[in-house]
């Protein structure tokens, strides 16, 4: 008789929470980075935390920039902008 393999797809490690750096303990008056890997609803969810940024947590400013593809590594001109102009920057994928 065969045997039916079964496994289970769920992760084995459990995510740590880490919260904010000791280097940033908040986000005021901050500007903050938000980068786009065009998967299907990365931009409206950047843009719903966006305003949570802004209204919640009491970011400066929030720059907004988008990668060309979200299989391909982010122009190094892009990163280098992200990283001058910003305190902290956020990396989000979606599908």
């Amino acid at each position: 008789m065969p045997t039916i393999q079964i496994l289970d797809p769920t992760a084995e490690d459990v995510p740590e929470e880490l919260g904010l750096s000791p280097k940033l303990p908040d986000l005021r008056g901050k500007v903050v980075g938000l980068l786009e890997n065009r998967k299907y609803h990365a931009d409206s969810f950047l843009q719903e935390l966006q305003e949570v940024l802004v209204s919640d947590f009491g970011a400066e400013k929030v720059i907004y920039a988008t990668k060309f593809s979200y299989s391909a590594p982010c122009a190094d001109e892009t990163l280098d902008s992200l990283t001058s102009e910003c305190d902290v920057v956020v990396h989000a994928i979606a599908d």
